[in-house]
C-alpha cells in the first residue's frame, strides 16, 4: 500500500479514481470513542466491570482495529484487548502486524464462526500459541467430541468455549431453552469432555436487531439478549451442580442494541445486570465504528454519522427516463437493501464529510455488474441533474459487505483531503 499511499498523499477526495472507498478518519474516531465511553458509562452506572470486545469484521483493518480497541483517541475513556474475528485471517494478520510493529495490544480473541471440525481445529490450535486468550465457539456435540478427539491444542490449556445462543436469527447458536441446548450442556459437563474443554460463557448476537426502527426497540432487544445468556447459564448451573459460574462470560451485542446505551433512561437494563446477572457482562459489536444505512434504518444513528462511503463518477443522463448512470454498479455497492429506498444514497462531496443532516436528492435505484442507475428523490423536473463526470459519495446499505469488494480504503481528514490508506485482511 506504501506505492498508492505516495501517489496520493495529499490529494483532495475530488482526485482520486473512482469507484474507490472512503473513510472519514474524524468519523470513524468519533465513533470508536463514543462505543467505548458507552460502554464504561454503564460500567460505572452499574458499579459493575463491564467488558468490551470490537468486531473488527467490517474493516478488516489493523488501524482500525487499534482505534476500536482505544489507541489514538484522545477522548475514549477506557481500552480494551479484546477483539471478535469472522476469519482466521483477520486474528493471523492482526497477530502478524502487533509483532512487526513490537506492540502488545491484542490479548483476547474470539472466532465468532462455529467451526469445530477437522479441518478448523489443528488451525486454532496453532492460533492458540500465539494468543493469552482464544475461544472458539461451540453449538453442537460433535464439535466438543471433536475436540475431544483431537485433545488440547499446542498451547497447553483447554479449549475456552463459547456455546452460541440463538435468539431468533436462525443463523447460528441455539435457543436456550431446547432439546438440543440441553443435550449440549450435558456432553460439556460430562468427565471426558472436561478433560479438554472449560466453558468460558454464553454469545448472543440479536441479529434481527438490524430490523429495529427505533433507539427504544434495540434497548428492549439487549435486554432480551442479557436475559437469554443469563437463561443459558442457569440450565449450566443445573445440570452440573458442582459449576462456577460467577467467572463465567456473558457476551452480548449487535450494533443496534449495543447503540441503545447511549440512553439516558437504562434503569431496566441496570437493574437486570445488577440483580439478576450470574456471570460478567460483555458488550460486542462491529458495525458502529462505520455505519451504514441499515443501522440508520434502525434509528439509531443519522445519515452523517456513517464514517465511510463509496465514491463514484456520473457517466451519462436519460432525462426521457429520469435516470442518470455511474459506475457503482454491484460490484461496487453489493445488493444489500433495507428500509431505506435502494442500495445507497447519493451525496454532494461538499456535504459528505459534514457532521450535519444530509440532503438527499439522487438514489442508486438499480444496479448491475458495474452500472449504477440513479434516480432522483423527487420527480426529474424538481431535480437539477447532475452533470456528467461529477464525483459524488454514495453511503452504502451495509458497510461490511460493500468494503470487501475493495483491496484498498482511503482515508481522509475533514478537509477531504488524503492522509492514508487501509490495507484490509480480506477474504481467508
Amino acid at each position: 500500500m506504501s506505492d498508492i499511499l505516495s501517489q496520493y498523499k495529499g490529494c483532495s477526495i475530488e482526485d482520486l479514481p473512482t469507484p474507490s472507498f472512503i473513510i472519514d478518519e474524524e468519523k470513524f474516531d468519533r465513533n470508536c470513542t463514543a462505543m467505548l465511553n458507552n460502554v464504561e458509562s454503564l460500567s460505572q452506572q452499574s458499579g459493575l466491570p463491564i467488558k468490551f470486545r470490537a468486531h473488527v469484521k467490517t474493516h478488516k483493518t489493523a488501524k482500525g482495529t487499534l482505534k476500536q480497541l482505544g489507541h489514538g483517541l484522545p477522548l475514549a475513556k477506557r481500552t480494551t484487548r479484546a477483539i471478535l474475528v469472522s476469519t482466521l485471517k483477520e486474528a493471523v494478520e492482526l497477530l502478524d502486524y502487533q509483532d512487526r510493529q513490537c506492540l502488545d495490544y491484542i490479548d483476547d480473541i474470539s472466532y465468532s464462526l462455529p467451526c469445530c471440525v477437522p479441518e478448523f481445529i489443528p488451525l486454532l490450535s496453532n492460533l492458540s500459541r500465539r494468543v493469552d486468550n482464544l475461544q472458539v465457539f461451540v453449538d453442537n456435540i460433535e464439535h466438543l467430541e471433536n475436540l475431544r478427539n483431537f485433545g488440547r491444542p499446542v498451547s497447553g490449556k483447554k479449549w475456552s468455549i463459547f456455546i452460541k445462543v440463538d435468539m431468533g436469527t436462525h443463523r447460528a447458536g441455539l435457543a436456550y431453552d431446547s432439546s438440543e441446548f440441553l443435550n449440549l450442556l450435558k456432553k460439556l459437563a460430562s468427565p471426558e469432555i472436561k478433560e479438554v474443554v472449560e466453558l468460558y460463557g454464553f454469545y448472543a448476537h440479536a441479529g434481527h436487531s438490524y430490523s429495529s426502527t427505533t433507539i427504544n426497540d434495540t434497548q428492549a432487544l439487549l435486554i432480551e439478549e442479557i436475559k437469554a445468556v443469563n437463561k443459558a447459564t442457569q440450565a449450566m448451573c443445573s445440570v452440573d451442580s458442582e459449576f462456577d459460574a460467577s467467572n463465567l462470560t456473558l457476551s452480548v451485542g449487535a450494533t443496534p442494541t449495543s447503540n441503545s446505551l447511549k440512553l439516558d433512561n437504562k434503569s431496566s437494563l441496570i437493574k437486570l445486570i445488577t440483580e439478576e446477572l450470574i456471570g460478567k457482562l460483555e458488550i460486542h459489536c462491529g458495525n458502529y465504528c462505520m455505519y451504514d444505512l441499515q443501522q440508520v434504518a434502525t434509528g439509531c444513528v443519522q445519515d452523517y454519522e456513517i464514517a465511510g462511503f463509496v465514491l463514484g463518477t456520473v457517466l451519462s443522463s436519460y432525462p426521457s427516463r429520469g435516470e442518470m448512470l455511474s459506475n457503482t454498479g454491484v460490484m461496487s455497492l453489493t445488493r444489500e437493501a433495507s428500509s431505506i429506498k435502494g442500495f445507497g444514497i447519493c451525496v454532494d462531496l461538499q456535504q459528505v464529510l459534514k457532521f450535519k443532516e444530509y440532503s438527499r436528492e439522487w438514489y442508486v435505484a438499480r444496479v448491475s455488474q458495474e452500472h449504477g442507475i440513479l434516480k432522483p428523490t423527487r420527480s426529474w423536473n424538481e431535480t437539477t441533474p447532475l452533470s456528467l463526470g461529477t464525483k459524488f459519495a454514495i453511503l452504502p446499505q451495509h458497510a461490511c459487505i460493500t468494503m470487501g469488494q475493495f483491496e484498498y480504503y482511503f482515508v481522509v481528514n475533514s478537509e477531504g483531503v488524503v492522509t492514508d490508506v487501509w490495507a484490509p485482511f480480506q477474504k481467508w
